[in-house]
């Protein structure tokens, strides 16, 4: 009989599939019917199972107990769910970055299962300006331009090299999870549509229905009867040149007073969701000086993705990124963009700082009532303590 099939789709970051937990949790009661089963429950449970298998929960905000046993539980619950001859999917881009070790734990606690690993991949400049920006949504403060630089050092030796490559070297990536596999047609290698024009939110929402429809042929579901409409295909890659120029500022002058986990989150939360309301078309861009040297880079991934024998979705050419018309440097944002949208932004925290003191103030109020009635119950309690059982000596009538 059929071993259970489970597909995983580990990333890469910022390549275009950050959109499809979403998108099967939208879809999983009419994927279920079809034999498809996704697993997760809350939100963030995907990306607390990713956390908890490369053990950096503090980096995402999160403590320990909130990430141990998520990985356990998903798999137990895909074990009652599917049935032989079933599957189930999921996923989380920060899997990518899984060394071989993680790897291994990961793929035990799926011993019996037939497992597939599925790589959303994009062209480098898209990648490389995705995961900059990232970095500013999670606090940190270098321009795009010096930290291109550092990134693509032959040396990789700085940390931000080092970060990067691990989770969008696409051969190195794919080499890891490959051989832990040991079955090249079990690994899926899905390449986005390059959008020329990254300024075109319509050619965004077409990448992401590619994507979809290429998740649907690999894993065996009808991607065109479970329409987008209703999910966000494009999250947290809205933040134009101007609201990354803020971020960066805001990021200096917080100069690390909040922990990295909950700086990302309140930037998240509050600033950057402001920002991307706010953002319009202007994308930041890679200096027109490093296309060769990127295009390079992909036609030696698109060789590696043919020599190796794994199953490719899409045109490999799309690995190759476009030449860019024209710069836009965050750094290059004027003043007056970035008053404007700073005081918006203020506005908006400054409201939310007043909903939270009201909220807080409501809660300290509860808890001295609280208080209040565990003394009056702790007096009563004494007292009834100091009285005695009736009919013992130091209670009336004792003898």
């Amino acid at each position: 009989m059929a071993k259970r099939r489970i597909y995983l789709h580990i990333g890469l970051p910022g390549a275009g599939g950050a959109f499809l937990p979403a998108a099967l949790a939208h879809h999983a009661s009419a994927l279920a019917a079809a034999g498809v089963h996704v697993p997760t429950r809350a939100g963030d449970e995907v990306l607390r199972a990713a956390v908890e298998l490369r053990r950096d929960h503090k980096q995402h905000g999160y403590r320990r107990r909130e990430v141990e046993g998520t990985w356990a539980a998903l798999c137990h619950r895909a074990r009652k769910a599917c049935a032989k001859g079933e599957s189930v999917v999921l996923g989380e881009e920060h899997l990518a970055g899984a060394d071989t070790d993680q790897i291994a734990l990961l793929l035990d606690a799926l011993s019996g299962w037939e497992v597939h690993v599925v790589a959303v991949v994009a062209d480098p400049a898209s990648q490389l300006v995705g995961a900059w920006a990232d970095t500013i949504r999670a606090g940190a403060t270098r321009s795009l331009r010096r930290w291109t630089r550092r990134v693509l050092d032959p040396a990789r030796e700085a940390p931000e090299s080092v970060a990067f490559w691990a989770e969008h070297d696409l051969e190195g990536v794919l080499h890891r999870w490959s051989a832990a596999l040991r079955r090249p047609d079990r690994m899926h290698v899905v390449v986005a549509p390059r959008a020329d024009d990254a300024s075109a939110s319509v050619s965004r929402r077409d990448r992401a229905a590619s994507v979809w429809a290429d998740l649907g042929r690999v894993v065996g579901f009808d991607a065109a009867a479970l329409p987008l409409t209703e999910v966000d295909t494009d999250p947290g890659a809205r933040l134009d040149a101007t609201g990354l120029a803020v971020l960066r500022g805001v990021n200096r002058a917080v100069d690390g007073r909040v922990p990295p986990g909950a700086q990302r989150r309140v930037v998240s939360d509050h600033l950057a969701r402001r920002e991307e309301e706010a953002s319009g078309p202007e994308l930041p861009t890679l200096p027109a000086e490093l296309h060769g040297e990127l295009r390079d880079l992909a036609e030696r991934w698109a060789k590696a993705v043919a020599d190796a024998g794994w199953l490719l979705y899409g045109d490999a050419a799309d690995l190759v990124p476009a030449l860019p018309t024209r710069a836009v440097d965050p750094d290059e944002v004027g003043p007056g963009a970035r008053l404007a949208s700073v005081t918006d932004s203020v506005a908006d925290l400054l409201v939310e700082v007043a909903r939270l003191r009201e909220e807080n103030d409501a809660l300290a109020r509860r808890t001295a009532k609280l208080e209040r009635k565990r003394t009056k119950l702790k007096t009563r309690l004494a007292a009834a303590t100091a009285a005695g059982p009736a009919g013992s000596p130091g209670s009336p009538g004792g003898g």
